[in-house]
């Protein structure tokens, strides 16, 4: 009978190591997940008529463009199969540095952190990303912020 309420407390003493090693991973993983998106949320409401002559590029697959708005900007792509993204250009990596923005690196069809000067192309940093927006190689771990885009005949809406 003696060993009884020494097993009791064995017992106990698992059950309070592990709700504590428990407690201690959950507060982990919250402080890690904080930022999943490191670039802002601004509201992104705007549309592009394609039928005007300044945007009907768009109609063809592989072309972009260029916006106001979002964090330092917007560009619209439209990918193939009639697909069309919206992302803002502030790179992933480092956003808040004042380089970290995105362009269409038109040779290979891919985004490239840093900015094209009257020099030539100057970089923020080595990320590229594929023009659907996901990582293609770091620095940056995160995707680019992608708005929706919303084809109704030849106008888009892109929003958040």
């Amino acid at each position: 009978m003696a060993e009884k309420p020494k097993e009791d407390f064995t017992i106990m003493n698992k059950i309070i190591i592990l709700t504590i090693l428990g407690l201690t991973a959950l507060i982990a993983c919250q402080k890690n997940n904080i930022n999943n998106d490191p670039i802002a949320d601004v509201p992104v409401n705007i549309t592009i008529n394609m039928a005007l002559p300044l945007y009907s590029h768009l109609l063809n697959e592989g072309t972009f463009l260029y916006w106001d708005g979002g964090v330092k900007g917007i560009v619209v792509v439209h990918y193939q199969n009639d697909e069309y993204y919206a992302f803002d250009r502030s790179c992933s990596y480092q956003p808040s540095t004042s380089c970290a923005k995105i362009e269409v690196d038109s040779s290979f069809m891919v985004f490239r952190c840093g900015n094209t000067q009257l020099t030539g192309f100057e970089k923020c940093c080595d990320s590229k990303f594929f023009m659907n927006g996901q990582v293609l190689n770091g620095p940056a771990t995160f995707g680019l912020k992608q708005y929706q885009v919303i084809k109704n005949g030849t106008e888009l809406s892109v929003k958040n």
